[in-house]
């Protein structure tokens, strides 16, 4: 077959014989030791290869398979050929029987196993040179070894040497060479001329390079290498298009080697001393980053010196490895797996796009005799190793106000430990906008402020964003509950919006929120006999509790110990006023102590002062059920002739009855 320029091996080496002698590679075949032992050949080189091997009355049946094969006619011509020539007995002990060949496959196999003797060029021994390796006509490579004196080719011994005649030369052995097997096993698509692999290939594409000439297709005329399978045209010459093999898969350094895309991985591997343990039985699974990545991620070998630094060499290649053969179909989105650094990689899988850890898988499941090679575009940096959430917090470079006020508060020691602890940490804008200012906590009692405000951001366990859930709580380590919001959009503790969740460290994790949590006001427990309690607050000029709605019944408490300021409560007639309504409720003189009591058995509302500060605004109001007193109905009276200024009296004993009432009632209350 000669179309479009492609010419099969064998015919290529019948044809160009010439072309190969003069670029022959010298057989080195050690004569002394096999002459001495070899029985005497009878050769004439007068006559051809074929006619030779009839004279030496020993190769009877190689003469015999030569005509079955219909090749006598080819080694009788010009050549020069040399023949490894197997004797009758080599024959008999392969079983070859030459009526098993009758078919055209059976015939084509007779053929590659004869032309597995032949080598296109005439050969003589000279120097001896162990490990040659030489290309045979039927394709196949065959092998030559030296030891002790004794030459092998393959599996054969040659016997005697330099057979002379007149087309070439005859080498006899004692062994019918047998061609290897084609590899078809899981592989490698290897390049004997350029000793590298075409990663990614199959066997079937690996199997179809064919170089062409002048070739027509679509309308153009083509040269190159081209692929029947893939159908990838590529500029090399003839001799590397013709050199592609599948064979058996080698060991990873080699592997990502003979890629050509991996130079600075192999060289980076070898700076950490590394290539020995990948070269290891295994199996391992490589993420392999491109050159392009390693120069996109800047890494500087000669960087790498002192121990230390190759130490940290050492731990980002090993984050690329993961013990045992992970093929892609074994990846699952979300899976993770720990790499031989002791780091996790995590694996997300989309519309067929593999990731690991921010790296693109971009060739998946190169083989290796002891793994697998997955090339990806990006070198990946394993995590910083974690640290406590104070020294976290630290390192942040947003949380220097958090841990100030640990600090000042004496817990950073307490957030060391063990735990584990989960932290909702405010940033510094936070503080910033609470208005917490650390120097104005120096008491035991402003301190105690402080690490209560502080322990409110504190749950006791390990509480990761996927543990939390809408409407669930939580006790803080200040013994107050904190309340999580979770929808499609934020998630919230107490009214703080988380902004970074899953910061983790070595005893537990960080959540960072925008705001910072103030713990809510401790319950004072009411004294018997009140059903509202009211005192003065922080600031001594005011209530705390400035309005009160209460039903009718209950019983309003206003009660303070040892306050800086002497306060009261004086009943003013409407709100607004400064002046204690005469004849109002009445708590008595301002005291710095003081416990009064009212219960409330109509609809109205009482408002009060503090007659101290009543210009200062200390007021407030306590509304009973409606908070409207029941006006009684008048009664109506008579127009008559009576005496006159009756009228006039009946008022003024009407304004002394309702005085004496008013009285009555203040004094059953007071009761």
């Amino acid at each position: 077959m000669n179309c479009c320029g492609y010419k099969h091996p064998y015919k290529r080496g019948m044809e160009n014989h010439g072309a190969m002698y003069n670029s022959k590679v010298m057989i080195a075949l050690l004569m002394t030791a096999s002459l001495a032992l070899s029985p005497i050949v009878v050769a004439d080189d007068t006559q051809d290869i074929p006619t030779n091997a009839v004279n030496t009355g020993n190769h009877d049946s190689l003469v015999a398979a030569l005509s079955h094969a219909g090749l006598v006619d080819t080694l009788s011509g010009e050549g020069p050929f040399t023949v490894f020539a197997p004797t009758d007995e080599a024959f008999a002990a392969a079983g070859i029987d030459l009526s098993t060949f009758d078919t055209d496959a059976e015939n084509a196999t007779l053929t590659d196993i004869l032309l597995y003797h032949v080598y296109s060029g005439a050969v003589n021994a000279a120097d001896v040179t162990d490990g040659l390796t030489v290309q045979m006509v039927n394709g196949d490579d065959a092998t030559f070894s030296v030891t002790n004196g004794t030459v092998m080719v393959g599996g054969a011994t040659v016997t005697t040497a330099d057979v002379m005649a007149s087309n070439g030369v005859i080498h006899v052995i004692d062994t019918v060479l047998m061609p290897p097997v084609p590899y078809t096993g899981v592989g490698i698509c290897y390049n004997s001329v350029t000793h590298m692999i075409a990663a990614g290939s199959t066997m079937e594409e690996c199997n179809s390079y064919m170089y062409v000439e002048n070739y027509s297709m679509g309308g153009q005329s083509i040269t190159g290498c081209y692929n029947t399978a893939s159908h990838a045209l590529t500029e090399v010459s003839q001799t590397i298009c013709e050199s592609y093999t599948w064979t058996a898969p080698v060991d990873i350094p080699t592997s990502a080697m003979a890629t050509g895309i991996h130079t600075s991985l192999v060289a980076a591997l070898s700076a950490a001393n590394l290539v020995s343990a990948l070269q290891a039985d295994g199996p391992f699974t490589v993420f392999a980053p491109t050159d392009a990545a390693f120069a996109a991620a800047g890494i500087d070998l000669s960087a790498f010196v002192t121990d230390e630094e190759i130490a940290t060499l050492a731990d980002i290649l090993t984050y690329h490895v993961v013990s045992g053969q992970v093929m892609s179909t074994d990846l699952s989105d979300g899976m993770t797996a720990t790499a031989l650094n002791g780091d996790d990689l995590t694996f997300t899988i989309s519309d067929g796009t593999v990731m690991v850890d921010g790296a693109m898988v971009t060739l998946a499941d190169v083989p290796s005799s002891n793994g697998v090679i997955h090339v990806v575009d990006a070198v990946l940096m394993p995590p910083a190793d974690l640290v406590d959430i104070p020294s976290t917090a630290i390192s942040t470079g947003i949380h220097t106000s958090l841990v100030a006020a640990l600090t000042a508060a004496n817990l950073v020691s307490a957030l060391q430990a063990d735990g584990p602890f989960t932290v909702f940490a405010p940033t510094d804008a936070a503080f910033t906008a609470a208005g917490i200012d650390l120097d104005s906590f120096v008491t035991d009692e402003e301190i105690a402020t402080l690490a209560d405000i502080l322990t409110y951001h504190v749950v006791a366990g390990q509480v990761l964003s996927t543990d939390l859930t809408d409407g669930m709580t939580a006790t803080a380590l200040n013994g107050d509950t904190l309340d999580f919001t979770v929808s499609t959009d934020a998630v919230t503790v107490s009214g703080a919006t988380v902004t970074l969740a899953d910061v983790l460290t070595t005893n537990g994790v960080i959540h960072v929120i925008d705001t910072v949590l103030m713990p809510p006001a401790d319950v004072v427990a009411l004294p018997d006999g009140c059903d509202y309690l009211v005192s003065v607050d922080d600031t001594g000029y005011a209530f705390d509790h400035t309005v009160l709605n209460v039903a009718v019944g209950e019983t309003v408490c206003w009660v303070w110990t040892d306050s800086a300021m002497a306060h009261n409560v004086a009943e003013i007639a409407e709100e607004g006023d400064t002046m204690r309504m005469i004849g109002g409720l009445y708590s008595g003189a301002a005291a710095t102590t003081v416990d009064y009591r009212l219960t409330f058995d109509e609809d109205q509302t009482f408002n009060y002062v503090c007659e101290p500060h009543a210009s200062m605004d200390m007021a407030g109001k306590v509304i009973v059920g409606s908070g409207v007193e029941a006006v009684p109905e008048p009664v109506p009276v008579e127009d008559s002739d009576a005496t006159p200024g009756f009228a006039s009296s009946l008022a003024i004993v009407s304004i002394l009855g309702a005085v004496l009432i008013a009285q009555r009632r203040n004094n059953e209350r007071s009761d």
